[in-house]
């Protein structure tokens, strides 16, 4: 007999049946046991005699039963199965489950990450999130056919290419083929799908993964996210932003019924309006924040083209370096201001649009810049080095080749559901997501490679020091004769803490520095401070920014320098690492 679905019981009534799923809930009454079983279906009522009794919660079952009508009193109206149930003439415990780590009948809000993650399979199988999987699926098939409709290709682009200076630090791959050399997993298709325009492709897509060694916060992903990546030949900004507001308004009538978008066309406003009106670019305009079936869809533009630039930016320290790309160097500068660009380059306008729906970013976009002597210009504004703009050369060589003009759109697919869905996070609608600290769901990567693997690829692994932990000394010396400190060097016994060291140096504490390693939301950072004082945690929590900060463990330190209590000098920087020191400390 074939599989039956429990959905399918209702129109069966008076047949034998065969179904499989795992026990959803068991209520024994001793002669007469009810369980409801769960397929991907549904759920409908099983009932059987103390045999059924042995069974257990998840547990596998197949089960040979008559599909009958419920009593009147017994139906459940709640569940579109609830109006018959299943008498069983025979089951199969196919394989039992061990009592779970949590619930699974709840949102899951209550529990924490790590450990939703670490068993995230059954996670997956809370009702919210596995009707989130499917229709995730639903809305990326939307979407797929939508755009194919209009002439869209959907294409691969390579997920093994070479790093270049986009403005996130890149995941690199080392390659055995090529020993000393590396991949860069991509942070987007930006360079491809361009090229794919120069190849006469005109209109692309993909469901683009894209990787970001960038820190997780509630709405951003650790690591990998999926885009929609969109572009499009011979076109106007006008043309993608009609294309998204179309096939968006579309998908929500279809998929999300319960929804409603509260201005259609959707808002337009500038960079410069939104920032003066709202203090953001991404501006929450729904008429009435507590209404979760409200979508308020606007886009921003007018982006200026550059900012200037600081020391924290990505391309600071090139030498010749003055500003920054407000969104990357491939954005084409609004064509009545490619003058300023000599003259006054803060000014210049990017053609560039962002979406924004309730308040967040969920996606971005811009005309590109298709002639190489503006592309050449932008890199020198940006302080690119010949070096660095040499790892353009294909990109650049590509456009000599006759260039269309050309531009798109990357929404981003994670968020745009988060924000739809009304969660608070974009983990809730990723089957698999990395936790904020990096760990990856249930295999708990990264790992160690084998020295086999290693050896392979021609790699070494050394502590996070630029130099090895036996060099620190050395380091140590060089940089204080350099710098003529006056020092002395003392030969002694291991010491494992600050007032072993200061009774050996024969010095008063207030002469002494302390150096603390401590973990900050999962990150490795150092503070200095005098040797007679106490550190005042809550302060440091203020002056960085992160909530959880604690003394680092004997792991962490080992991790971060290579080296053992007590031996930690107050140089931070020789492991690259973020230090605070204590205010008039010298």
């Amino acid at each position: 007999m074939s599989r039956t679905l429990t959905l399918q019981t209702p129109e069966l009534v008076g047949q034998e049946v065969t179904l499989n799923g795992w026990v959803n809930t068991i209520r024994d009454h001793g002669k007469v046991v009810f369980i409801e079983l769960r397929d991907r279906s549904g759920k409908v009522q099983v009932v059987g005699d103390s045999k059924l009794g042995k069974v257990h919660p998840e547990d596998v079952l197949e089960i040979h039963g008559l599909v009958a009508k419920r009593p009147d009193n017994m139906i459940n109206p709640n569940l579109p199965t609830g109006e018959v149930e299943v008498q069983v003439k025979g089951f199969q415990i196919i394989n039992k489950s061990k009592e779970l780590p949590f619930p699974i009948d709840t949102s899951g809000h209550e529990i924490a990450e790590e450990l939703r993650l670490k068993y995230r399979y059954l996670d997956l199988r809370r009702p919210r999130l596995n009707a989130y999987m499917k229709l995730r699926s639903k809305v990326a098939q939307f979407l797929r056919n939508e755009l194919i409709a209009q002439d869209f290709v959907e294409t691969e682009t390579p997920m093994l290419t070479k790093t270049t200076p986009e403005g996130a630090r890149d995941f690199l791959v080392p390659s055995r083929l090529q020993p000393g050399k590396f991949y860069a997993l991509p942070q987007s298709p930006q360079q491809y799908k361009q090229m794919l325009m120069v190849a006469g492709l005109e209109r692309y897509f993909q469901f683009a993964r894209c990787f970001r060694d960038e820190d997780a916060r509630a709405d951003r992903a650790y690591g990998e996210f999926t885009q929609l990546d969109i572009e499009m030949s011979f076109v106007t900004q006008e043309d993608i932003l009609q294309l998204i507001e179309a096939i968006f308004t579309k998908m929500v009538e279809t998929l999300f019924p319960d929804k409603h978008i509260s201005q259609s066309p959707w808002p337009r406003l500038s960079h410069h309006e939104v920032m003066e009106k709202y203090g953001t670019d991404k501006p929450d305009l729904r008429q009435n924040k507590n209404d979760p079936n409200e979508l308020a869809f606007a886009w921003t533009l007018d982006f200026p083209l550059f900012t200037e630039q600081s020391e924290d930016d990505f391309f600071h320290g090139s030498g010749s370096a003055k500003f920054a790309p407000s969104h990357h160097m491939f954005t084409a500068p609004h064509p009545d201001d490619i003058p300023l660009l000599d003259t006054d380059p803060t000014k210049v306008r990017g053609l560039q649009h962002d979406l924004v729906l309730n308040g967040y970013e969920v996606g971005g976009g811009s005309i590109r810049i298709h002639q190489p002597e503006i592309q050449q210009k932008i890199f020198d504004l940006i302080g690119f080095s010949k070096a660095q703009s040499q790892q353009f050369e294909h990109l650049l060589t590509a456009f000599q080749y006759g260039v269309p003009p050309h531009g798109g759109i990357a929404p981003g697919f994670d968020r745009l559901l988060m924000v739809i869905l009304g969660e608070p996070n974009l983990r809730e609608v990723m089957a698999f997501p990395c936790a904020t600290s990096g760990i990856t769901a249930v295999v708990n990567a990264p790992s160690q490679a084998t020295d086999e693997q290693l050896k392979e690829l021609g790699v070494q692994v050394r502590s996070m020091g630029s130099k090895p932990a036996g060099s620190i000394f050395e380091q140590i010396k060089n940089y204080l004769e350099t710098e003529k400190v006056a020092f002395e060097i003392f030969e002694h016994e291991p010491v494992f803490t600050c007032e072993q060291a200061i009774a050996i140096s024969k010095t008063k504490p207030e002469e002494n520095a302390k150096a603390l390693l401590l973990e900050a939301d999962g990150q490795a950072i150092m503070t200095v401070l005098s040797a007679d004082k106490k550190l005042d945690l809550k302060a440091l929590r203020q002056i960085t920014g992160k909530k959880d900060v604690s003394i680092g463990s004997k792991e962490l330190l080992k991790k971060a320098t290579g080296l053992e209590p007590g031996s930690v000098p107050p140089f931070g920087s020789l492991w690259k690492l973020p230090t605070y020191l204590e205010e008039g400390f010298s």
